[in-house]
């Protein structure tokens, strides 16, 4: 990896940036502002519904709807530190919405300069380019996003209910499709309370040696084999000694190496992560993938040599055609539990309204019905 530009002045990066006419992050990526904003606007929200209950209930039941000279002078100076509040909210909305700091730029313009150096595009996109269990959330955005030839990398970012994040992933185009195979790195902790979906527990599957005490592998019914043709003891070997932190999903044409937050592509060690993977995995990973076809498609179950000389002899000149390789359904796809769907999920579609209620209309509510009170005497 051509590094250079991690460690250039921030004169230099803003002349580059200038002459290549780099752009800013998107505008369809949350910042902290953004948020910022959000939280204020909620606890504004929450002060009118004290200040307004506490006087109603001041009012009406301890002074049997009298209105005092000190509730004009607590509503006065209540209303001044709002309007104070409501000025100050005005201005961070306007923040929120400048363009990123320079600071923010030269940093930003670190990992594009970057990017270019080595032959990759910046490319951030709005939804996922590839299926595979990380982008299987609705609010999924890839961001930073770097794409070459048969590779792409960055930061996969998701919200749902319960909770956001952030993955930092590795996807490989692969010459053939294979079975969906999962790796779950005991590293980085069990996947299942991270994702969206997980995988049934009757798919596990144990390999040779040590490798289980490093991943769990998860491969669908019946393709044991299959996944022993592809996880050579070589390939497993480099995936302890260079990938062991990353978890690893084959699905289709694709192998997406994962981990969960978010990486920092202004510093040198992600950009050493792919070169390393890139380099030391793939090449006996790819040399495994190459070959493998299967079985259970019975076009793909015989042998080239013996089709050729059979396709001659049946029209002198001719050739045959290798069918396309493809995957029979029982091991395009592992077995997935969706949590989005059934009880957990309109369980958790009650929670998180409960949790805008609270935030939101509870507050307004009551606020509401405190003015009232105040206004109408009752």
């Amino acid at each position: 990896m051509d590094l250079r530009w991690l460690s250039a002045s921030e004169h230099e990066i803003a002349e580059a940036i200038q002459r290549y006419r780099l752009r800013s992050r998107p505008r369809w990526v949350p910042t902290r502002r953004q948020v910022l904003v959000h939280v204020n606007h909620c606890l504004m929200l929450w002060y009118l519904c004290i200040v307004l209950m506490v006087l109603g209930v001041r009012i009406d039941t301890l002074q049997d709807n009298r209105i005092e000279a000190r509730d004009i002078r607590d509503m006065a100076v209540c209303a001044a530190v709002f309007a104070v509040w409501v000025v100050a909210a005005v201005w961070l909305r306007r923040w929120s919405e400048r363009p990123p700091s320079s600071r923010a730029r030269i940093r930003q313009g670190r990992q594009m300069l970057t990017a270019f150096a080595n032959g990759f595009a910046s490319q951030p996109r709005r939804g996922a380019a590839f299926s595979s269990l990380i982008t299987a959330e609705q609010h999924a955005h890839c961001f930073p996003r770097f794409v070459a030839e048969g590779v792409e990398f960055g930061n996969v970012g998701f919200r749902r209910r319960s909770r956001s994040g952030s993955w930092q992933y590795i996807a490989f185009r692969l010459p053939v499709p294979l079975p969906h195979m999962l790796l779950d790195s005991t590293e980085s902790g069990s996947l299942a309370p991270m994702l969206p979906v997980h995988v049934g527990r009757h798919q596990e599957l144990s390999l040779e040696g040590d490798f289980d005490r490093w991943f769990q592998m998860y491969a669908p019914a019946g393709y044991g084999r299959d996944a022993l043709f592809v996880l050579t003891p070589d390939v497993m070997a480099v995936l302890i000694d260079h990938a062991h932190g990353f978890s690893m999903e084959i699905v289709g044409e694709r192998v997406v190496f994962f981990r969960p937050g978010a990486a920092d592509y202004s510093n040198p060690d992600p950009w050493n992560v792919v070169a390393e993977i890139a380099e030391a995995v793939m090449d006996p990973f790819l040399r495994n993938t190459s070959r493998y076809r299967d079985a259970r498609i019975p076009e793909q179950n015989v042998s080239p040599t013996m089709e050729t000389v059979r396709a001659a002899l049946a029209a002198p000149g001719g050739r045959w055609a290798e069918p396309f390789p493809r995957i029979a359904d029982d091991g395009a796809r592992l077995d997935l539990e969706d949590r989005r769907t059934g009880v957990w999920w309109m369980l958790g579609a009650i929670g998180w309204g409960a949790a805008l209620m609270a935030l939101y209309m509870v507050p307004a509510a009551f606020a509401f019905a405190g003015f009232m009170s105040i206004a109408d005497g009752r």
